[in-house]
């Protein structure tokens, strides 16, 4: 599986509008999840939470590295609990998914508002 370690804030826009549309009460969830295979996102919970909170935050860190270092030779991916455990330790800091992509990349309402699907 390929990571990326950063997304242009355009596509995170366009990401979050398309997670409303289409998953309605659970965009949050859904799209905190997905967001946290962004290397933007996983490095925002390296500074806050728990060890074992950063500890997560490192080994998803250091997948989404080896991935984007090794491409397909690279055999690790980030499980369904690391993705879990990070979405929900950052919704509890920031409070909503939008906080969320404007602590990594400064958007506003607007910008997802306006953002083309």
């Amino acid at each position: 599986m390929s990571y990326l370690n950063a997304w242009a804030p355009e596509y995170a826009a366009a990401s979050i509008k398309r997670a409303e549309n289409y998953h309605k009460e659970k965009a949050e969830k859904v799209w905190s999840e997905f967001a946290v295979e962004c290397g933007q996102v996983a490095k925002l919970a390296l500074d806050f939470g728990d060890e074992k909170i950063q500890s997560i935050a490192q080994t998803v860190v250091k997948t989404i590295d080896d991935s984007h270092k090794l491409g397909a030779r690279s055999r690790r991916t980030i499980t369904p609990k690391q993705r879990y455990a990070l979405a929900q330790s950052l919704l509890s800091k920031y409070g909503s998914h939008r906080a969320i992509a404007a602590a990594a990349w400064g958007l506003t309402d607007t910008d997802i508002d306006n953002a083309d699907v």
